[in-house]
């Protein structure tokens, strides 16, 4: 009786991505490190919570492409922190391959739409002196906070002008009604109008102030410069 060699199935271990149980103590907070596998070799990524649940929806799936939409369903993380999450990892400026990829091609984060899909870079890993390296660490930190840190400022910048242009509006709705104020009369009545949005700094009711005398909107009066003429 012939016995036949039976070949045992090759697998292929494309991604693993296999917590450390290692929690990083961080200046700016926790951090986690994980180990990702792959067949070109093996890597410590040091990563964010976000992070980590994001990459953490292909371990049981290495090849499966999810799109955004999906994405948003099985990391239950808001709009905005998993825009600002996937870019951190598709657009890491230190690595020439990145952790993940996607299609199709976008130039920002605010691109991303629900059909957007998602999926590992099988060919993932660290380059050195133009020499792919089979085991290495890597922080995906910093990207994602630079990331954040500029978006916040944009937000910040779109918040202070709308408020800018408010108060802007408040002034001239006083001034058109009364024609002739105040100026500790006008700031009160700036303040009631305005409260229900925000409460103007002192310093931005003086700035839009000087700002609708020089665009000739109001005029100080030249018997007494804290009260203010409308100019109609």
């Amino acid at each position: 009786m012939t016995h036949q060699r039976q070949n045992k199935p090759r697998t292929h271990n494309s991604v693993l991505i296999l917590p450390h149980h290692q929690t990083l103590l961080r200046s700016d907070g926790l951090a986690t490190l994980i180990t990702f596998k792959n067949e070109v070799g093996q890597y410590d990524l040091e990563v964010t919570t976000f992070q980590l649940a994001v990459l953490f929806a292909w371990n049981q799936r290495p090849r499966e492409r999810i799109s955004f939409d999906n994405l948003k369903l099985a990391t239950e993380l808001p709009d905005a922190e998993l825009r600002r999450t996937l870019w951190s990892l598709v657009a890491f400026p230190k690595l020439k391959r990145q952790v993940l990829t996607y299609d199709p091609s976008v130039s920002t984060p605010k691109d991303f739409t629900d059909s957007t899909i998602f999926y590992v870079n099988q060919e993932f890993s660290i380059i050195k002196n133009s020499k792919v390296q089979k085991r290495g660490k890597i922080n995906l930190i910093g990207r994602l906070q630079l990331t954040t840190e500029r978006m916040r400022e944009e937000e910040n910048e779109g918040i202070v002008q709308l408020r800018i242009l408010r108060t802007q509006e408040a002034i001239i709705q006083i001034m058109k009604m009364r024609k002739r104020i105040s100026n500790a009369q006008l700031q009160t009545e700036l303040v009631e109008i305005l409260k229900n949005m925000f409460l103007p700094q002192k310093k931005m009711i003086k700035e839009q102030i000087e700002w609708l005398i020089e665009h000739k909107y109001i005029k100080r009066d030249e018997t007494d410069i804290n009260t203010f003429l409308y100019m109609a």
